[in-house]
């Protein structure tokens, strides 16, 4: 009996850890800390969240799939991204940026998008990052996996981090279509 109480204090004491560390909205990667060359390679777009009522996910809700390819600059403080989109209608739309990694920074930037914040979030998934972006007009939550079909479980863990940064609209992408080819 006692075997049985404790096994069950033990369980409700791991949730309530998990709650706090997925809660913590001070919980972000600093820039300076991460090691770029995890983050190099193919990724795949899986989830987005938003605050109820805004435009935030728009972007995203022609989208079939999108798969990423993250290089390092030749300056060392850079990330080149470059993106193959497939939308809905079959059609394949190509993207690139650059993320701008500042020294000491929990930020990143864009480069050509001066208000656009990017901040990286520590997740449980060991093939996941989850991204927050925000701009002058909006907010959002994109969860990225090494892998196109993700879990449940890390796909509840980002539906939990995602209410508990006040986004409870979940846009979870299709993926039903062939990815297109990523443009060098």
């Amino acid at each position: 009996m006692i075997h049985r109480i404790w096994h069950y204090f033990l369980y409700l004491y791991g949730l309530f850890l998990d709650s706090l560390s997925v809660c913590d909205s001070n919980n972000r990667l600093s820039t300076s800390g991460i090691n770029k060359t995890q983050y190099l390679g193919q990724w795949y777009f899986v989830a987005a969240a938003a605050t109820p009522g805004t435009r935030a996910l728009e972007t995203f809700t022609a989208m079939d799939n999108a798969e990423f390819s993250v290089r390092q600059c030749r300056e060392e403080q850079n990330l080149d991204f470059r993106a193959a989109i497939r939308v809905k209608d079959g059609s394949c739309v190509p993207r690139k940026w650059i993320y701008l990694l500042p020294e000491g920074s929990t930020e990143l930037r864009t480069e050509g998008h001066p208000d656009r914040l990017t901040q990286l979030f520590p997740f449980r998934c060991p093939h996941c990052i989850i991204l927050k972006e925000t701009d002058n007009s909006y907010a959002r939550l994109l969860l990225y996996s090494r892998l196109p079909q993700l879990e449940e479980e890390f796909m509840e863990e980002f539906k939990n981090k995602s209410n508990c940064e006040g986004y409870t609209d979940i846009l979870k992408i299709p993926q039903q279509q062939d990815y297109c080819q990523i443009e060098d």
